[in-house]
């Protein structure tokens, strides 16, 4: 039975690490965008529909909180220097997060997923957040109070028609001019996965501070 989740709900997910637990996927998709057009002398003529491609990031913290490992798209590899990050990946250290990029359209069941092996995860990790970017440089003036909704899945994958987790985030106003949502959280509790629905967007700086610590 899927659990539909709420902002803040926290549910159960994965059992121990050194279970039998099968591989995971945690899928996201989400709606198109509304674009207001301009001319040539900069005046608003008319509103577009546009499907945009966003960046699903992961990234993963001990105990004492500080980053320890990240899951981060490579083509992001000039802000990332800019402000001393990391080069970006699309597999954890431990192999336990794993990250197959898609261009739109290529899956019709996600846009984006990342894979998640359970047993696979170090001892060090206690918290993994997940995040959806906008590449602001790409498409001008967009932040996620324009994005209709996005849909957030976990499955076990030989379950794919029946989602453990299911959260549904809305756009609105408190996510204008933030261009980073944080997804949720997994965090280990009592030999337990957990999962966290957040849905909160974040601006750049703020991600920053809250991501130092590599």
């Amino acid at each position: 039975m899927t659990a539909i989740l709420e902002k803040s709900q926290i549910t159960n997910i994965f059992r121990d690490p050194k279970s039998d637990d099968p591989s995971y996927t945690l899928g996201v998709n989400w709606g198109e965008i509304e674009i207001q057009k301009r001319n040539f002398l900069g005046i608003k003529t008319k509103k577009i529909t546009l499907d945009i491609d966003l960046d699903l990031t992961c990234i993963m913290f001990d105990a004492q909180k500080k980053a320890i490992d990240w899951i981060y798209s490579p083509k992001y590899n000039s802000w990332l220097i800019h402000h001393n990050f990391p080069l970006g990946k699309y597999h954890s250290k431990d192999n336990a997060f794993n990250h197959f990029y898609k261009t739109l359209n290529d899956d019709p069941q996600y846009k984006k997923t990342i894979k998640i092996d359970p047993n696979k995860i170090d001892n060090e990790i206690e918290t993994v957040f997940f995040y959806l970017s906008i590449d602001r440089k790409k498409i001008k003036e967009t932040d996620f109070s324009m994005v209709e909704s996005v849909n957030l899945k976990i499955n076990e994958d030989l379950k794919t028609d029946k989602p453990l987790i299911e959260f549904n985030i809305k756009s609105n106003y408190s996510k204008k001019n933030k261009g980073i949502l944080v997804l949720g959280k997994l965090f280990r509790e009592d030999n337990e996965w957990k999962f966290k629905a957040m849905g909160q967007a974040i601006d750049e700086q703020k991600f920053i501070k809250f991501t130092r610590g590599f």
